[in-house]
This record gives C-alpha cells, structure tokens and sequence, in this order.
C-alpha cells in the first residue's frame, strides 16, 4: 500500500499535467489540482469512514475499477511497502508539474489570452 501523501501528490500532478496540456485556460486550475490529489485518495475512505468499513476495503483491495482514481490500486501494489522514498518522490514530481503549469501560465502569449478572452466574452454574451 502507497502512502496517503504519495496518492495525493500523484493524483495533483497528474491532474496538473492534464490541465496544463489540455485545458490551459480552465478557471481556478489550481483548486482542480488539489482536487485531482483528493481524487486519488478517494478509495482509502475505508479508513476513515464510520460506515460500510469493511465493504469499503473489499472494493479498495479487489477490484480493479480503483485504477480510475489515478491508478491507485496499481501504486498500492508496486509500492506495498509504504516507502517514504517513493511518496517524496511523487512530492516532488507534484512540485516540478505545478512549476510547469505555472511557468506556462505566464508565458502564454498575448495574441493566445486575447483570442480566450474574445471567445469568452461572445460566449457569455449569448
């Protein structure tokens, strides 16, 4: 099983790469990021939830469908030992995307948020 803080840091930096490539202009993306680590947490709710612990687990550690959350059954697996060197790597790999995401943000070029914007505006116009 992958530490809590691994999921996180892996499903925020995921989601970071996903904003960043696909929707670049996406409003608030930075509350998506950590939406995206929360994401990857969900199927360790057995953990703390007061009911239906025990179903809760059997889905976590049996089905395969726990991969939606950002691959978190395959994490758990590789990294069955709960290494804090595998969760400090997710960290960091966490840190380098949401740098990227933000070095790309404000270098986007004017002619780019221009034409965003122009399109926004007719949007919400109509």
């Amino acid at each position: 099983m992958s530490m809590a803080l691994g999921h996180f840091a892996f499903g925020a930096a995921m989601t970071t790469l996903l904003i960043t490539v696909l929707v670049p202009t996406v409003r608030y993306p930075r509350t998506l990021f950590l939406v995206g680590g929360g994401w990857a947490m969900l199927p360790d709710l057995h953990w703390v939830s007061p009911v239906f612990t025990q179903q809760l687990r059997s889905i976590h550690q049996t089905s395969p469908w726990v991969d939606l959350f950002w691959f978190h059954r395959t994490l758990d697996q590789v990294d069955a030992s709960d290494s804090k060197a595998v969760a400090a790597g997710f960290l960091v790999l966490f840190i380098l995307t949401t740098g990227v995401a933000e070095h790309r943000s404000y270098r986007t070029p004017e002619i780019v948020t221009a034409t965003y914007n122009a399109v926004s505006n007719d949007d919400s116009t109509e």
